[in-house]
């Protein structure tokens, strides 16, 4: 229960951050839908890796969008990488499975509009809620059928503070947002968009996931679990455990973008990681 109050606590100490973050490039926004199915298309002006990162944000999948996150974007150009941050449509005003729904359609959308040569590969990275969303891009085989999705563009994918197994040990407050994007507090009901039970035999997109021991959110189970069943499926998994009771969920799933790669163990992992998925 400190965890939970420490996260209550934190949020305070991000505000000034927040008015402070430089905004270096002017992002391209594509609507393909109404008002809050957008994505946001960050070039960096010094491209130092084939990779665009496809970044889905948190939220508990009810509130912030694309924008509000606007100093991700520029964190990853800034840092040499091309970066989208996708929209989405949030609860209560919908239900899963609209807001991955809207995940895959706008990513088909900025396959669409990819021109000259051959397309990009993608890292996706998603916090929290995102990292949910992004997990099922990455390993929803029937969703990726669906939109004529393939896997193979995807290097790599990264979960920051992730939901992805909804029988481990469940905070008050997981339970509620679960319940929430469901619209049922039943275990069964929520099984079509467990990213956990999505894994088979076959699939290679490898996957880091960072996550805090102070998590007051999400507790650590979920990641340890993914990778143990990600690595029955002979799936490339790591698991980056953060310690320090500072490291609440937000904190270290998008506050440490605040940062600078070489002062945070976090952003050292992530940005080692996407330099190893990257052809230079």
């Amino acid at each position: 229960m400190n965890d939970m109050f420490r996260e209550f606590a934190s949020y305070g100490r991000f505000l000034l951050p927040l008015l402070r973050a430089k905004k270096e490039v002017t992002p391209e926004r594509v609507q393909w839908g109404n008002k809050q199915q957008y994505y946001l298309h960050y070039k960096a002006p010094e491209r130092h890796s084939d990779l665009t990162v496809l970044y889905l944000h948190g939220g508990g999948w009810n509130s912030k969008s694309a924008q509000f996150f606007d100093y991700i974007g520029q964190f990853f150009a800034r840092n040499g990488f091309d970066c989208v941050l996708m929209n989405y449509r949030k609860v209560p005003n919908v239900r899963y499975p609209v807001p991955l729904e809207d995940v895959f359609e706008g990513f088909c959308e900025l396959r669409r509009r990819s021109t000259g040569g051959r397309q990009p590969c993608y890292a996706v990275i998603g916090s929290s809620a995102g990292a949910h969303l992004g997990a099922l891009l990455c390993f929803d085989a029937e969703m990726q059928r669906k939109y004529k999705v393939s896997p193979n563009v995807f290097r790599g994918y990264i979960g920051l503070a992730a939901p992805l197994c909804f029988d481990a040990p469940r905070t008050w407050m997981m339970q509620s947002l679960l319940k929430g994007l469901f619209h049922s507090g039943a275990r069964e009901d929520w099984k079509q968009g467990e990213p956990v039970l999505k894994l088979r035999r076959g699939q290679k997109v490898p996957v880091l996931l960072i996550h805090s021991r102070h998590d007051g959110v999400i507790g650590l189970a979920q990641a340890k679990k993914f990778c143990a069943a990600a690595a029955r499926c002979g799936i490339r998994a790591r698991l980056c455990e953060v310690d320090t009771s500072a490291d609440t969920h937000t904190a270290y799933s998008c506050g440490i973008f605040f940062e600078q790669p070489d002062k945070s163990r976090t952003l050292d992992w992530l940005m080692k990681q996407l330099r190893a998925w990257s052809v230079i």
